[in-house]
């Protein structure tokens, strides 16, 4: 009898030594309420293990083409197609296959664009393209995208003229997903970018000169870019640009992120402090250009120390969660932390502290240590507030070995 564990690894996920989680798993599938294994078992079987769809591209015009694109539960996706002069004029193009899945929470973008010739002009009439790759957010969330996947395309085409330079196709997409967060039922969590030129595009700089790098505004949406994912922020509108600050961590905020991390966390300048929100409000963190961190903190941006509430039960306890964050992001590959930590959902660690550190998940380990932090009052209100604590005046917590053997050790 195949279990839970062989049928999450026939897609790729939760390798060992990730503890799997029924109710994670469950939410990936959309299922509500209360589940038996049984049911995500049932549930599971009912996803592909590979996507295959397609779509003549029309025009008024005599311009035609087809799209055909394969995405796997791996991650690895295989994009082809072709655009066709079928008449006297010459055209150039850009076509936008869209691969939505989740209840419309994904969509996967690609971009293929270039020019095919009529009679008028001597050259070839058809323009192909093939083209393969990997996107780890594919993977990562194959389990809801997968469940009710299907194919849109947007084209634009225009007679002997020339199209699609890479700051119009990032424009062009931006205004894609920006209209898509808007109007999307549920909320959209990411446009997973898949495609070379579309990953040169996101690379453009952007005319908003008075935002971080990597964050720009569409359709009235804030949009963040981080690898491989275009993840919409907070809804805004035209004056969205001068209500987005922004700014380094400042020197007490390092200072105080020392007492826990040590000296393991990227340079305070790197570390960039946003207003920006994520989804339901949550505060996330991208990896961003020149070795830069994104840290999004929403309301909490102006006084971070100072920040409490909900389950963040001490002052400055929701800084270090998000600062662990930064920690990881500083080590693992850029895609897979992106991917990681903007998409997952599960916080709770659990009580078995005898799990190795890399058991955990993302937000579990950033959970760890925020917990590890907040669970002595006494020591944050005394020995704390010293310049350099002495971590032993603290009382012991079953989660002090992975704050020393790991994060101060800096030891993924």
């Amino acid at each position: 009898m195949t279990s839970l564990t062989q049928s999450l690894r026939r897609f790729h996920l939760y390798a060992a030594p990730r503890v799997i989680s029924l109710r994670e798993v469950a939410d990936s599938l959309g299922a509500e309420g209360p589940v038996s294994v049984r049911d995500v078992m049932r549930r599971l079987d009912e996803v592909p293990v590979e996507l295959h769809v397609a779509e003549s591209v029309t025009t008024e015009t005599a311009l035609g083409g087809h799209v055909d694109m394969v995405l796997r539960s791996d991650g690895t996706y295989s994009s082809t197609g072709h655009m066709r002069a079928t008449g006297f004029p010459s055209f150039s193009f850009v076509v936008h296959p869209i691969v939505e899945g989740g209840g419309g929470r994904f969509r996967a973008l690609a971009v293929h664009q270039g020019r095919v010739f009529g009679t008028d002009t001597p050259g070839d009439r058809q323009k192909n393209w093939a083209e393969d790759g990997r996107n780890e957010a594919i993977r990562q969330n194959w389990l809801t995208f997968a469940r009710d996947a299907r194919l849109t395309v947007r084209k634009e085409w225009e007679v002997d003229g020339v199209l699609g330079t890479l700051g119009d196709i990032a424009t062009a997409v931006a205004q894609v997903v920006g209209v898509a967060a808007v109007t999307g039922a549920g909320g959209m969590a990411a446009a997973l970018v898949i495609g070379s030129q579309l990953g040169e595009a996101a690379g453009e700089p952007w005319p908003f000169p008075a935002l971080p790098v990597g964050v720009t505004i569409a359709s009235g949406v804030l949009l963040v870019f981080g690898p491989a994912a275009i993840v919409p922020a907070l809804a805004a509108g035209v004056a969205a640009e001068g209500l987005v600050d922004h700014r380094p961590l400042l020197e007490d905020e390092a200072a105080f992120a020392a007492k826990v991390f040590g000296p393991t966390l990227p340079d305070r300048e790197q570390i960039i402090l946003t207003n920006i929100s994520g989804l339901d409000d949550r505060a996330f963190v991208v990896p961003g250009a020149g070795g830069s961190f994104l840290v999004n903190l929403g309301d909490d941006f102006a006084d971070p120390m100072a920040a409490k509430g909900g389950k963040y039960t001490e002052r400055g306890q929701m800084l270090i969660h998000e600062l662990t964050h930064v920690w990881q992001a500083s080590r693992w590959p850029a895609t897979t932390y992106f991917c990681q930590g903007v998409f997952e959902s599960t916080y709770e660690p659990g009580g078995d502290p005898s799990r190795p550190w890399s058991a955990y998940g993302i937000e579990q380990q950033a959970t760890i240590v925020d917990r590890w932090y907040a669970a002595d009052p006494a020591f944050l209100g005394g020995e704390f507030q010293n310049p350099h604590p002495d971590l032993s005046l603290k009382k012991a917590h079953p989660f002090d070995h992975y704050i020393h053997a790991h994060l101060r050790a800096g030891m993924t």
